[in-house]
């Protein structure tokens, strides 16, 4: 790789820049050197220009015109004709690596979004690209060993899912995290604050008040956006001893956030039991392990899915908006989240998420949203 980290060697030059020399140093008109050459002007023009390689007869010409060896105009020939495949190689070689860069990168997504300055040429992009990963050389190697977990995704449209970006997109994530300062991990105080969950689905401003309680539990909170063929919804890692909840916003509904949250609290509390273990979650994937099964069987507890199923099952032919305001007051969760749980058990049409929905991005405190 440090091929493109190097600078370009000066220009090579051909036999015609030492022939336009000779021809200055005489005062020699182009029509003048082909006359004494016997080789008409347009001949004589692409030697000049380096466009025709000289033969052995025409470098036996030029030495007998300028006074020189034949060898002389053959070397410098073939010294620049082998640059000139230098040159190209060279260019393959920057090809090849922009190639390998947008494999294991969306280059255009993450300077769209602010993560990658915008480049120039090949080497800009691979300096851009060595200072978003913190390395000295690009090690294409390590990067696809450290994506092989996420590898197995299947999700609705796992064709077009890309494992590189995905593991780019969590990259950025546990770069983002320690911009964050909160408390001392409270693995008790986290407990506590996940058993109320579904009472803060229903503050006023309960999204930014439970992140608070997140941060003083030392919880990490923030909004990433995610990468084109991820189709992400968030993650949970440690960031130094403080786990960190990532909501992707990918659908910006307000079941979907507080979903997404309990998932991960899930597996704060149930699974991340070393430093480098991580989870990156897309709730439409067909096929789930054993931990991403658990950590939906908390979420769906702290919001009271079986609750809601059995307080509307005897309403489910008839069901009306006031029945799911009646269950919301009944079961203390947000009518966002009753509807969310019935649309994805396909109990009720997915255009009822529309009811009770917010765009939960716009209620987010900001400084939580990068």
């Amino acid at each position: 790789m440090a091929t493109t980290t190097k600078l370009r060697p000066a220009r090579k030059f051909g036999p015609g820049y030492f022939i336009r020399e000779q021809m200055e140093y005489r005062n020699w008109t182009q029509e003048d050197l082909s006359e004494v050459m016997g080789i008409t002007p347009k001949h004589l023009n692409k030697i000049l220009q380096d466009k025709q390689a000289l033969t052995i007869e025409m470098s036996k010409v030029l030495a007998e015109v300028f006074e020189t060896s034949p060898q002389y105009w053959l070397n410098l020939d073939a010294n620049y004709r082998l640059w000139l495949e230098t040159e190209k190689s060279e260019k393959e070689i920057q090809a090849e690596i922009k190639a390998k860069i947008y494999e294991r990168m969306p280059v255009r997504d993450m300077i769209h979004k602010g993560w990658l300055p915008d480049f120039s040429d090949t080497k800009a992009l691979y300096q851009n690209v060595l200072t978003f990963w913190g390395q000295d050389e690009l090690d294409f190697a390590e990067l696809d060993r450290r994506t092989a977990p996420l590898l197995a995704r299947k999700s609705e449209s796992y064709n077009q899912y890309n494992a590189a970006y995905a593991y780019t997109w969590y990259h950025k994530a546990m770069q983002t995290a320690p911009s964050y300062k909160v408390a001392d991990y409270n693995r008790e105080a986290l407990i506590a604050l996940y058993n109320q969950l579904n009472e803060f689905t229903l503050l006023e401003n309960g999204y930014n008040v439970f992140i608070q309680k997140l941060n003083e539990a030392g919880v990490i909170f923030f909004v990433l956006p995610h990468l084109q063929k991820t189709y992400l919804d968030g993650a949970a890692f440690f960031s130094g001893s403080n786990p960190v909840i990532v909501y992707t916003g990918r659908y910006k509904r307000i079941d979907n956030f507080w979903f997404t949250v309990a998932h991960e609290i899930g597996h704060i509390l149930n699974h991340l039991n070393t430093p480098d273990t991580f989870f990156v979650d897309n709730f439409n994937e067909k096929e789930i392990n054993e931990l991403e099964e658990d950590a939906n069987h908390h979420a769906s507890c702290k919001l009271k899915h079986e609750e809601i199923y059995t307080y509307l099952k005897p309403k489910l032919n008839y069901l009306s908006v006031q029945a799911i305001v009646d269950c919301s007051n009944k079961l203390h969760i947000h009518p966002a989240v009753i509807i969310g749980k019935l649309a994805h058990e396909k109990t009720i049409s997915y255009a009822n998420q529309s009811l009770f929905n917010e765009n939960v991005l716009e209620l987010i405190d900001p400084d939580f949203i990068n």
